[in-house]
């Protein structure tokens, strides 16, 4: 079995097609087809399914998938960081929507005035789509704010911890500045959308206490959430970095919950087999000295 197989299968999966994936190849069908058929008989599985002319991937292919895309992935960086050397080449990262709307621009520009040599790449996601395309290798370190179970293949350091404020409208009812934890899962609460980080730690203070927050709006956009609190549909919770200027500008007043604090910790990952070029080792640094 050779690379040359696995770029093959992977072109017949994206294609879902042996003669589409011929074509892109500049092969022949029957070369494809035999490829897939060499490496069936290497691994002992069914790859695909052939009915009614057309392929379907297996559960034994959609593994070998995922191992394809990753060694087809780090042979491609290998040759990129042999070639053109660790201080050069480029750098992929991937971030929360918060840590991208608080801080992305400063770390662009500081990246572009310290490492102007390296071509850099940034993605933002909400945590658990980060965290999956960091598996994936398809970048090279992320900047989260919740980390799942799949942990255990990654490198995790903390970076800061953040209090999140819950806000709503100046005119919003109950006129007290002060409610409890159970009063306020009862109200119109707007949050962010399952999978992110913000998500799970508001999640996890109303679980620890025995309650659940049922939201009638959920955004990936805190933007939007703010809008919508400032508006009078409910209360909102977010970081205080995103709630400092709306609530500094009076858009929105700011509640105190007397029996609970929501926080956050944002961590820096970094896959555990994961070489990091010395430019990628200096982005590291930078970005840690921007959000820390």
């Amino acid at each position: 079995m050779t690379l040359r197989h696995l770029e093959i299968f992977r072109a017949v999966c994206a294609h879902e097609s042996v003669t589409q994936a011929a074509e892109k190849l500049n092969m022949t069908q029957p070369a494809v087809s035999m490829a897939i058929k060499e490496l069936e008989v290497f691994y002992g599985v069914r790859l695909f399914e052939r009915m009614n002319r057309r392929l379907y991937i297996t559960e034994a292919g959609r593994s070998l998938l995922q191992y394809a895309d990753t060694v087809l992935s780090q042979f491609e960086e290998s040759v990129q960081v042999l070639r053109q050397g660790g201080a050069h080449g480029r750098c992929r990262f991937g971030m929360t929507v918060t840590i991208g709307e608080t801080w992305l621009p400063s770390i662009l520009n500081r990246l572009e005035r310290e490492l102007p040599q390296l071509d850099v790449a940034a993605s933002i996601q909400n945590s658990r789509e980060t965290e999956e395309m960091l598996l994936r290798n398809e970048i090279d370190f992320a900047l989260v704010d919740n980390v799942s179970s799949a942990s255990r293949s990654q490198r995790v350091m903390p970076l800061f911890r953040e209090t999140m404020a819950v806000v709503c409208a100046p005119s919003h009812q109950p006129e007290r500045a002060e409610l409890t934890l159970a009063e306020l899962a009862t109200e119109r609460l707007l949050l962010r959308e399952s999978g992110s980080g913000t998500r799970s730690s508001v999640d996890a203070v109303f679980q620890a206490a025995g309650l659940k927050a049922t939201p009638v709006l959920e955004s990936i956009s805190a933007s939007a959430l703010l809008a919508c609190a400032a508006a009078g549909a409910g209360i909102t919770i977010l970081p205080q970095s995103q709630t400092e200027m709306p609530l500094r500008e009076g858009k929105v007043r700011e509640l105190v919950v007397a029996d609970a604090v929501f926080q956050r910790t944002y961590f820096l990952l970094c896959h555990k087999n994961k070489y990091l070029t010395p430019g990628m080792q200096k982005a590291i640094e930078i970005v840690r000295k921007v959000i820390a």
